[in-house]
């Protein structure tokens, strides 16, 4: 039986008699806590003065360890064919064990300072290009986390499907996390939007927090449902059950919302793509936006050819006079170019057309006679 959804979340840091036992350790934590915040101030400076080079990062990333007291232990081995590793979410620190074991970078959307979003392997996610990044840093695997939020460990979220269409084989990662006194994490639901600052300081306040790493045997990204499949490993070495729930459904009174409710986010969504690239069906922007859960995501699958799709007809709006030109320029193919030329050329071909499109609308828009 499915468990409901407010069996998937903590609610409060402390269990039973938890607290009185934090309350004998706080002196202790305190100390604990000044130690690691001046070894901070020290990761700060090293990582304005210290060059980006392997070495350097991984010495940070050690350090970043020290000072939240995360120490990680690894089960099995990273396959270096894989350039994207999936796991499921537990805490806000999961990119630093995994950055730490593995040497990944992880896709989050928090606005961070950068000297702490680089300790961490953070890299925004506006920022990220798939087809960049696997083309220029092959050797630097993903960690990406399609749950989109923590949960309390006793299940599997439904995952999104975005991660899965990189044409790259995939390595499931199970996460587990162990700490004294209290949990690490409190679920709210501001983790798709902010940085979870509250639950950043209990690290430095607890006397340590052990992460369990289990690198999982690779799967095909061609395989077909590789997704699922990645999923129910996950949860066959947790020993934990697979849900049905997203992210957004744990917070949605707590029950799975009418499926009318759950569109209106998406149709927002929708909207904003459909602002930057009118011509593309909103059909199409929804079903794209429905696996990747990202407006720049989605917009950069369009861009790139990822998400292939048939331009819609412009909207009929007021006829130019005799003088007014007409801006005609090749619609989009919805194909990805093979070599780097012909990608440019295409950049440039769309490029073109967005700027010809807006020209046209605002002349059209404002009624004014361009000769």
């Amino acid at each position: 039986m499915a468990l409901a959804a407010e069996k998937l979340i903590n609610k409060e840091r402390f269990n039973g008699e938890n607290a009185l036992q934090f309350l004998l350790y706080l002196p202790i934590g305190v100390i604990l806590m000044v130690i690691r915040i001046f070894l901070g101030v020290i990761l700060w400076i090293a990582s304005i003065i210290l060059p980006n080079k392997w070495a350097v990062s991984h010495m940070l990333t050690t350090l970043a360890c020290w000072t939240f007291g995360v120490y990680v232990k690894l089960k099995g081995q990273r396959d270096p064919r894989c350039s994207v590793l999936v796991a499921n979410y537990v805490t806000c620190f999961d990119s630093l064990a995994a950055a730490h074991v593995f040497g990944t970078i992880s896709l989050k959307r928090w606005k961070l300072p950068p000297f702490f979003a680089s300790t961490l392997g953070i890299k925004n996610a506006s920022q990220f290009s798939k087809k960049q990044h696997f083309s220029e840093v092959p050797t630097k695997p993903v960690l990406i986390q399609p749950e989109s939020g923590p949960t309390n460990g006793k299940a599997v979220l439904r995952f999104t499907d975005w991660p899965f269409q990189i044409k790259s084989n995939v390595q499931p990662v199970a996460i587990t996390v162990e700490r004294a006194f209290t949990r690490a994490t409190v679920q709210r639901r501001q983790y798709s939007a902010r940085f979870p600052w509250r639950d950043a300081a209990w690290f430095l306040l607890s006397p340590a927090t052990v992460y369990t790493l289990h690198a999982l045997p690779p799967l095909r990204w061609d395989a077909g449902d590789v997704g699922d499949r990645c999923r129910a490993a996950v949860a066959e070495a947790l020993q934990v059950e697979v849900s049905e729930l997203t992210w957004d459904e744990l917070f949605a009174g707590r029950r799975v919302r009418p499926a009318a409710d759950r569109a209106a986010p998406l149709v927002r969504l929708g909207n904003q793509v459909k602002e930057v690239l009118p011509a593309v069906p909103l059909k199409t922007i929804l079903q794209d936006l429905e696996r990747t859960g990202s407006v720049d995501m989605t917009i950069t699958n369009f861009l790139e050819g990822v998400t292939p799709y048939v331009p819609e007809d412009a909207a009929p709006g007021p006829q130019p006079g005799p003088s007014a030109p007409r801006y005609v320029t090749p619609p989009p193919t919805g194909t990805f170019p093979k070599t780097a030329k012909e990608r440019q050329l295409s950049f440039e071909e769309r490029k073109a057309q967005m700027i010809a499109e807006a020209r046209r609308r605002y002349i059209e828009k404002h009624g004014l006679n361009v000769t």
